[in-house]
């Protein structure tokens, strides 16, 4: 016989338990995605454009039969938010990674890429664009250390002013100071739609380190939910395409940046020019090598004007930086008697993966020794 204790015990037991399933219930229904909060026109976490990200996951947890609960983290640092959101367990989905699949992350898989995302020529309604080799005798804009100023860098014939803000490119294409841009197309779109009254074209491009197709990262421990998300995104290509019609992305089809592959040239060594600071020597099937050679006086004065023109915005005016690792006043400290050598090679070969770009072919040899007579004046 059941006394009244054993009946209050049972029901008790009944209330956890169902309690416990509705709550199971409630997380299944709820889609924990990660983004940024201040990122447009990808994502917002307040305000009425809420980015292509945001409401494109509200879209997939339509169709998922879930509402969304959001995660917000700053993903300036991209890995670092990996691992204080999705990598913690505080969300279920992040908006969104790298497809490609040299883009590795621990702990997580991604979906197939669902939209494609790439850098973009900005220029004038009318003009044509077929290749890299069209952006020959025009003043280029880049954003410093972009991809597109470290690839127009490395290539002779460009002629580039960069800048540290998207906003000052467009300033400087409305004042005729710059021909063309080079941006992020996402970004370049949504100021060309939204502060421009779509003024100019935004071309996307395609090549190396330029673009890509981005997907959604997912727990590795959540196979299902993968799939669910999968199969969401598959029904959402027309939500996507209006989405980024909505906020501007470039959609035509991108221009290749390639150039025509040509036959290596084989140097000999020769002397040497009376205004070159270089001499070419022998190679054979590389890139040509260079060494110091026969050049006019280095001139501290004209290096240090061109120093601050080209190179303070990263270095500081008179390449006194607060940032140590870019002040150019501890080279000889840093690179005791082999500063000045050091010095050639970083600014001719440049250093990508650190933001340094190759100015080998850009800047005259002569002004590259006048930078470097103009950093003797400077050491501490």
């Amino acid at each position: 016989m059941l006394t009244l204790g054993k009946v209050k015990q049972t029901l008790g037991a009944v209330a956890l338990v169902a309690g416990a399933m509705m709550a199971q219930q409630a997380s299944a229904d709820t889609l924990r995605v990660c983004t940024d909060p201040d990122n447009l026109p990808f994502s917002k976490m307040d305000g009425a454009e809420k980015g292509v990200y945001v409401e494109l996951a509200e879209k997939v947890a339509s169709r998922m039969g879930s509402t969304v609960e959001y995660v917000w983290w700053l993903s300036y640092n991209q890995r670092k938010a990996l691992r204080n959101t999705i990598m913690q367990d505080s969300c279920d989905a992040y908006f969104s990674l790298p497809a490609d699949a040299d883009y590795r992350v621990r702990g997580v898989n991604k979906t197939p890429g669902f939209l494609n995302v790439s850098y973009a020529i900005v220029a004038a309604k009318g003009q044509t664009f077929k290749s890299l080799e069209d952006l020959k005798n025009k003043r280029v804009a880049v954003l410093h250390s972009s991809p597109p100023h470290i690839l127009l860098a490395s290539r002779e014939g460009f002629t580039t002013t960069s800048f540290i803000a998207q906003e000052a490119v467009f300033a400087a294409l409305n004042k005729g100071e710059v021909d063309v841009a080079l941006l992020w197309g996402p970004s370049a779109g949504y100021e060309n739609m939204k502060d421009e009254q779509s003024r100019w074209q935004v071309i996307p491009v395609k090549g190396e380190g330029l673009g890509g197709a981005v997907a959604v990262a997912v727990p590795k421990s959540k196979p299902e939910l993968q799939a669910r998300i999968e199969k969401a995104l598959q029904e959402s290509g027309s939500d996507i395409q209006a989405l980024t019609q909505k906020y501007g992305f470039p959609t035509s089809a991108p221009i290749e940046l390639a150039f025509k592959k040509t036959a290596t040239p084989v140097h000999t060594a020769h002397a040497a020019s009376q205004k070159s600071g270089f001499t070419k020597v022998a190679a054979t099937n590389k890139d040509t090598e260079w060494v110091l050679a026969q050049a006019d006086v280095p001139d501290a004065a004209a290096g240090k004007m061109f120093f601050n023109n080209t190179c303070s915005h990263c270095h500081g005016t008179n390449g006194a930086s607060p940032v140590s690792e870019r002040d150019i006043r501890k080279l000889k400290t840093r690179y005791k008697e082999n500063w000045k050598e050091t010095a050639l090679t970083t600014i001719r070969n440049g250093r990508p993966d650190l933001g340094m770009p190759t100015w080998k072919g850009v800047i005259k040899d002569q002004d590259i020794l006048n930078i470097v007579a103009f950093f003797e004046t400077i050491q501490k």
